[in-house]
């Protein structure tokens, strides 16, 4: 069958996606990526055709005016628990899908002809599409393709539109016949779909904000509860093309901990990032404990910081490959080196003021669980100091990481998945 990934233009998005993309290349099905066009060598350098769709993408443009005007706020992308677990009105979570449809249709409308015409031409079978790429349902429905919605963290759009459904519209939820459009008062996401939808004949349905199906990647206890019922598959680490540096390729004789920072961060606006004097703090309070220090990604601070006798300065690094030899990683909350770690074993601290979106609920959930601290909200570096000494001193945390990376590894592979999704496209595509 031919099998289409639609890729949000982060390379983060597309690392966790390829995986499953090879393993339905090796079973004999042909599969693209398409995205927007500044995706394209990511997805090359992973091997995959890569079909580009629409224009650059204008998110961090209007960020950038956001940042300008003072109306980015550092903590404008998290989600926080008393945020899912409070009262949601009617009017909180309008608010909330009217600010998912504007950027919707500023950043992705856009989009939708030329992603709908490839579809159209090239017939996929199965399209698998990134929560932030509202275009690809509706460029699915319209070429007769079964899609799924394919996960990059916890299911916050999901449970949004499940949320919303039950508090503002339940009743006309019901009674909405699978054709009609909802009104943009009643349902802007609904109208946004279903409007671009209808240019192409398609009919509204729920598919075109859920899916036919869900694939997530997080173990169950790090869910986002009240979104849709997922597929679940095991989170196959992958960090892009890379040569192992000589120095990783074999376990240090004391301590290794990572330090990741998100390249993405300091090139884009869209998340916080910090800054060389607040990285310096953190090496400065590291400098005296008996261990090594790796900063992955460096290279936005390189020049701008003094790394101490214990810290080295990578610009890159493949994390599947450095973080077994770890003790401990230290990181922003991205969802790549969240799994990378919890496949391997290794207990996290993740650093409160850079984290964005799920990042903190996640890291709430892992303290939870035992296999890590989160950091202090605010000055961040005394608190790193503690967490860290207590990661590598006390045993349980450890113990508790391991314990959550033999239970990854029981759920099934992409490889051991593609019958499943072999099925599911027979069953929900158009015939």
């Amino acid at each position: 069958m031919r099998v289409l990934f639609a890729n949000f233009p982060l390379q983060s998005h597309l690392l966790f996606m390829v995986p499953t993309a090879w393993a339905l290349r090796s079973a004999g099905h042909t599969v693209h990526v398409a995205g927007h066009p500044e995706s394209a060598p990511h997805a090359a350098a992973a091997g995959l055709p890569f079909v580009p769709v629409g224009e650059p993408y204008r998110g961090w443009e209007l960020m950038r005016r956001k940042e300008a005007s003072g109306t980015a706020g550092r903590d404008r992308f998290v989600i926080k628990r008393e945020y899912i677990e409070g009262e949601h009105t009617r009017e909180l979570l309008l608010k909330l899908v009217e600010g998912q449809v504007k950027s919707a249709d500023v950043i992705h409308g856009p989009t939708i002809t030329d992603l709908t015409a490839f579809c159209r031409s090239w017939r996929p079978d199965l399209v698998l599409w990134d929560p932030m790429f509202p275009a690809a349902p509706i460029a699915a429905e319209a070429a007769g393709a079964a899609h799924a919605r394919f996960l990059p963290g916890q299911d916050y759009y999901g449970w949004l539109r499940n949320r919303f459904l039950d508090v503002h519209r339940a009743d006309d939820a019901r009674n909405l016949g699978a054709s009609d459009v909802p009104e943009e008062d009643d349902d802007p996401l609904g109208h946004w779909l279903g409007t671009w939808a209808s240019r192409y004949g398609v009919p509204f349905s729920e598919t075109l904000s859920l899916g036919h199906f869900t694939v997530d990647l997080l173990p169950d206890w790090a869910r986002l509860q009240g979104g849709p019922d997922p597929l679940r598959m095991r989170y196959v680490p992958y960090s892009g093309r890379a040569v192992l540096p000589r120095r990783f390729r074999e376990r240090p004789r004391g301590p290794r901990v990572c330090l990741v920072l998100s390249t993405t961060s300091a090139r884009q606006p869209l998340f916080p990032s910090a800054t060389p004097e607040e990285l310096q703090e953190i090496l400065n309070v590291l400098a005296d404990l008996p261990v090594e220090v790796v900063v992955a990604g460096a290279g936005p601070w390189r020049g701008s910081v003094d790394a101490p006798d214990n810290a080295v300065l990578v610009d890159f690094v493949p994390l599947h490959e450095l973080l077994p030899t770890c003790s401990a990683v230290i990181h922003t909350g991205g969802f790549n080196v969240f799994g990378n770690a919890l496949h391997e074993g290794v207990p996290q601290l993740p650093l409160r003021p850079w984290m964005h979106f799920d990042s903190l609920l996640r890291a709430e959930l892992l303290a939870g669980q035992g296999a890590g601290i989160v950091s202090a909200p605010e000055s961040p570096a005394a608190s790193v100091r503690r967490g860290l000494i207590r990661l590598l001193d006390e045993p349980g945390f450890q113990e508790e990481a391991r314990r959550l990376s033999e239970e990854t590894r029981t759920r099934p592979l992409p490889a051991e998945m593609v019958p499943v999704f072999e099925e599911l496209a027979l069953r929900h595509r158009a015939t």
